[in-house]
């Protein structure tokens, strides 16, 4: 895909995105990219702008059919000769088709290309293919040719050029119905059909040209009396007749890896028809139980557990028999959901240790999604209502006003209590989270506190700042938290000048974890218990992110609330060690749920990934630098 056309479809799916998002999913530097979206912005004419907007670009469409008009010629050029991946996928299916060596001036003619730019395009053909041991051999003057088994040849043209290959030159029309039959009684979802058919189409073209697969792998024997197998057989039994093709079994089994590869089925009977392995649910339960120990996080795959052992049989499969995933979907989503990818990295490092498999980067963030939704879902679990009392010291027609507005950014379902401000009293006040008055109507006697946390608002206010301190009202029942005035940042929200030390150049990380601990102790927040707790969990699994953050953090029995402490150690971007230390200490599970290690954890997590801003911050000195630090640079976590 052209940059332009490829940068148009990533605002379409992300809807912003930042320049520097851009340039490292293409590879190139900011400039280009800059480059790249004022030619898009120029091409797209009046019917759409592209703006830059708080460091990140975002589409805005003018003429909805004027824009569809010019996307649709944007992506339709995209498909021509002048996009280098095209050629290459022409010079592919070019080499694959011809019994002899093809000459680079017969390449550039099929093109209408210079021979330089023929040439160019093999030399990037040659670095696609090394990856399936597939070489091009051969000289441009009397021509070159594709060396490699049968099997490596074809996966890397399904791998990378399965368009120009498979959909340019479909099957005929009866072996076509025929093949869709077969797939809708198995349930396929579109996706998985429109593979299968890829394959099918693969397979009988090389077979009718004479390359049949004559051998497979061991560990294709694995495929033997499976679901997949079946369904090649069905399908195969089909289409042959058709055809006048009688197909060897290594051929069915090559159909078969198409299915026992797919993405998990989303129709119930789909995964019924072709069920997880048996030992899928013990390895899901390895998986939550090793990042419950290495994150203290303790969440499962809950109603999606079936659907989850699904995915892994599937992608245990793909990482067998190499089969890639387009991860377009996922690309960038490790800087969406920095937990649930590090969740993802975790459970790939128990899926390489039980299986011997290596798992794609791709993969990864396939599981990514899936730990989101099970944190997403854990999360809503935990919640509960908010209730929240308006009080109003102007009449009862000022409070329901004040209410109508703030239920417009209040979660569904708050639970609202009316008040005078004579009638605001602590007994009434008992039990609500939250208070927000009308300016002066909860002017406090010196000395009074209230058991809720108050926010004044007049009868215009800004609603993001609104939203971002309602949503860490949820917290407070498990740790002291500023609201009103506090900075973008939930760490800093948890920090006092007290518990935050800038500590000398060259500490190490345990050193650093020791004098935060020391700090806690003096303020009498922890006791001597906690470090060797610390200790214990950092020798089974170290708590070190990424090389560059420590978080420490284990739990304190019989705690009513979280405590929390931060250190940094001056060092430079490129220097090795540990540049910030935070010690988290949680009350035990009886009193506490995970939704506030999660939201640290993002936080903590965003952090490591931002080495620049990591390096500033270990060279602060202060904790009011610190306040002022992440106030204007904050980490864009999802709070």
């Amino acid at each position: 895909m052209n940059r332009e056309a490829a940068i148009l479809r990533q605002l379409e799916i992300t809807l912003t995105v930042t320049p520097e998002d851009l340039a490292e999913r293409f590879s190139l530097g900011r400039r280009s990219i800059v480059n790249a979206v004022a030619r898009l912005d120029d091409l797209l004419g009046t019917s759409a702008a592209i703006r830059l907007e708080d460091g990140r670009y975002r589409l805005y469409i003018v003429d909805a059919h004027r824009y569809g008009t010019t996307r649709n010629r944007l992506l339709a050029a995209d498909d021509s000769l002048n996009d280098p991946e095209q050629r290459c996928a022409v010079i592919y299916r070019e080499l694959l088709k011809s019994a002899d060596p093809v000459r680079v001036e017969d390449l550039a003619r099929t093109m209408s290309v210079s021979r330089t730019t023929a040439a160019t395009d093999l030399a990037r053909l040659r670095t696609k293919l090394a990856s399936h041991l597939v070489t091009v051999e051969g000289s441009p003057n009397s021509g070159v040719r594709l060396e490699g088994d049968e099997l490596n040849l074809r996966m890397a043209g399904l791998t990378h050029f399965a368009k120009v290959l498979c959909e340019d030159d479909p099957l005929d029309p009866d072996t076509t119905e025929a093949a869709l039959r077969i797939c809708a009684e198995d349930h396929l979802s579109r996706e998985a059909t429109r593979t299968v058919l890829r394959w099918l189409t693969m397979s009988i073209s090389r077979c009718q040209s004479g390359h049949v697969i004559e051998s497979l792998p061991d560990e294709f024997e694995q495929l033997e009396s499976t679901p997949a197998d079946d369904f090649a057989a069905s399908l195969l039994d089909a289409v042959s007749p058709l055809l006048g093709l009688s197909l060897p079994l290594t051929e069915r089994r090559f159909i078969a890896m198409s299915v026992a590869g797919m993405r998990t089925p989303d129709d119930p009977v789909g995964r019924q028809l072709f069920p997880a392995d048996e030992e899928m649910p013990e390895l899901v339960d390895a998986i939550f139980e090793r990042i419950s120990h290495q994150m203290g996080l303790h969440v499962s795959a809950s109603d999606l557990n079936d659907e989850f052992a699904h995915h892994l049989s599937f992608m245990l499969s793909r990482m067998r028999f190499r089969i890639s995933v387009d991860d377009a979907a996922v690309a960038d989503i490790r800087g969406q959901y920095p937990v649930a990818y590090r969740m993802a990295e975790i459970s790939r490092d128990v899926l390489q240790e039980r299986t011997g498999l290596a798992i794609s980067e791709s993969e990864v963030g396939l599981m990514a999604g899936y730990h989101q939704v099970f944190l997403d879902a854990y999360e809503r679990q935990q919640r509960t209502h908010l209730r929240v009392a308006v009080v109003t010291s102007t009449g009862r027609v000022s409070g329901h006003l004040l209410r109508i507005q703030i239920s417009k950014v209040l979660p569904e379902g708050t639970k609202f209590l009316m008040l005078s401000a004579d009638q605001a009293d602590d007994s009434a006040l008992a039990g609500v989270d939250l208070v927000i008055s009308t300016p002066g109507a909860m002017s406090l006697a010196p000395g009074r506190e209230l058991p809720a946390p108050v926010i004044e608002l007049g009868q215009v206010f800004d609603e993001e700042e609104l939203v971002r301190q309602l949503s860490r009202i949820r917290f407070r029942r498990q740790a002291d938290l500023q609201l009103t005035g506090a900075g973008p940042s939930l760490l800093v929200s948890m920090l006092d000048p007290d518990r935050f030390l800038a500590l000398p150049a060259g500490t190490g990380y345990w050193q650093a974890t020791t004098l935060l601990v020391d700090r806690l102790e003096s303020l009498g927040l922890v006791d001597h218990g906690f470090e060797a707790a610390l200790k214990e969990r950092e020798d089974d699994a170290t708590m070190v992110l990424n090389g560059q953050i420590g978080f420490p953090h284990t739990t304190i029995p019989d705690a009513d609330q979280v405590v929390f402490a931060m250190g940094v150690i001056p060092r430079e971007q490129d220097e090795p060690g540990v540049k910030a230390v935070f010690v988290m200490g949680v009350p035990d599970k009886r009193d506490y749920d995970d939704t506030i290690l999660i939201a640290v954890y993002d936080e903590i997590i965003r952090l490591a990934s931002e080495p620049d801003q990591l390096a500033a911050m270990s060279r602060l000195t202060s904790h009011e630098q610190l306040f002022w630090f992440m106030a204007n640079h904050p980490t864009g976590s999802h709070q």
